[in-house]
């Protein structure tokens, strides 16, 4: 005899602003998906990604910053980041350009992604 495995689920109510709520339903329609189905998968999504990077407060304040080419070290491989310098990765793996602004797009322990921001 098989098993059936049984989804348990918890009801709740969540009240969204009038905008946001449009914004769902409008997402949802384009996946032929239910709202309900919508969210708990947007809230999954959320929770798998949040569990594989870090989110410290450290690095949710270094994410999205722009770092100016004078603050970038390539010779020793520094970043100068809100007062700390830290190690870097460039998201293509090119070399720097010295005299192109970067964008923090990861931060995993002391060592940031940087990505080139085109002019």
């Amino acid at each position: 005899m098989k098993k059936v495995m049984t989804l348990s689920t918890k009801m709740t109510t969540i009240r969204f602003p009038e905008d946001v709520y449009e914004k769902l339903k409008k997402q949802a329609a384009a996946k032929h998906i239910s709202i309900n189905q919508m969210v708990v998968e947007s809230v999954q999504q959320f929770l798998e990604e949040s569990a594989t990077t870090s989110s410290t407060m450290e690095s949710r304040l270094i994410l999205n910053q722009v770092v100016k080419p004078d603050k970038i070290f390539a010779d020793s491989g520094l970043v100068l980041v809100n007062g700390i310098y830290y190690r870097y990765l460039t998201s293509d793996n090119q070399v720097i350009q010295a005299d192109t602004p970067y964008l923090v797009v990861e931060a995993v322990g002391n060592i940031l992604t940087i990505k080139p921001i085109q002019k």
